[in-house]
């Protein structure tokens, strides 16, 4: 079964176009619908040409960044994968996540060459936890946001920004110049972004996982996961994408329990989404670290009748 026809099986499943939303499906589902003759929403139509627009403007907002830097720039994330659906206007795109070698001269240069804060207010922000605050291009509906670190979990241990950009090659979104992370190194970046938001939480990124792993040597991811820490997380992401996208179900009982909701595409509930943040944490991160991020979740689940 290939990616595509699965997602058309998980589709069909959905009943909640909120839901199919919160998994980022909306712009597969409209697609499907439209295909077997289903009435599309006016939420998921908005959707759409939302999603249009913002995969016109990309490549535009690339290039005056390009023309604005004068170093390597490595496009992360969305932007880069949106190039391997079967058109990148099927892929929510909500900012345009870049990686370059010295954020604070990259923002400079961007605010000197006519780019703007994103938002109001945030002109004179110290830098976030992992990218400067954002910038937008006049007009442009997709903000740039220059990152200083990857968004990984706190006992993952990737490379550093330097070593990502001396491994970067061309990147697939048809901007000259600009530079992406190889297949294997991109591959675990989205699994490992995906765990800092928490465990197996959204379909999107199982497929965006699944697409960009296509074509890369096993034995290869294999060896990053390891040196990168994130062994025990990368078999539970992959146990997902068997059962759900390829119908190979081979789920240890971590992996079920944290996928429960994305076979029948629907949204955690409030008790899941604790149970689920505490767990994953026993399971791949050490015990020490594991209790510490328990405490919370804990209290909270006692507060719930």
């Amino acid at each position: 079964m290939s990616v595509w026809a699965a997602v058309d099986r998980l589709v069909d499943r959905a009943t909640d176009p909120a839901a199919l939303r919160a998994h980022g499906l909306q712009l597969l589902a409209a697609r499907r619908w439209r295909a077997v003759g289903r009435p599309i929403p006016t939420e998921l139509l908005a959707d759409e040409r939302a999603a249009a627009i913002a995969a016109l403007a990309a490549p535009l907002v690339l290039a005056r960044v390009r023309a604005a830097l004068p170093g390597p720039i490595v496009v992360l994330k969305g932007l880069e994968v949106a190039a391997r659906y079967p058109d990148p206007a099927l892929r929510p795109l909500g900012d345009v996540d870049l990686l370059v070698p010295d954020t604070a001269a990259a923002q400079r240069a961007l605010l000197a060459a006519g780019f703007e804060p994103a938002e109001a207010g945030a002109a004179g922000e110290p830098p976030r936890r992992h990218h400067l605050p954002p910038l937008r291009w006049p007009g442009s509906p997709l903000p740039v946001e220059l990152h200083h670190a990857l968004r990984v979990p706190p006992w993952m241990s990737p490379p550093t920004n330097a070593e990502l950009v001396a491994a970067a090659v061309p990147s697939s979104t048809g901007v000259a110049g600009v530079l992406a992370l190889p297949p294997p190194y991109h591959t675990l970046v989205l699994a490992a972004h995906s765990w800092s938001h928490g465990p197996l939480s959204r379909l999107l990124d199982l497929i965006d996982v699944s697409i960009m792993m296509n074509g890369v040597d096993v034995s290869e991811l294999n060896a990053l996961t390891r040196a990168w820490g994130m062994h025990q997380a990368w078999a539970m992401t992959g146990q997902a994408i068997d059962a759900l996208l390829f119908a190979r179900p081979a789920w240890s009982w971590p992996a079920h329990f944290w996928a429960w909701h994305l076979g029948t595409v629907r949204e955690r509930t409030l008790l899941e989404e604790r149970l689920v943040h505490w767990l994953g944490a026993l399971r791949v991160a050490t015990m020490l670290r594991a209790v510490q991020v328990a405490q919370s979740p804990l209290k909270t689940i006692a507060t719930i009748r």
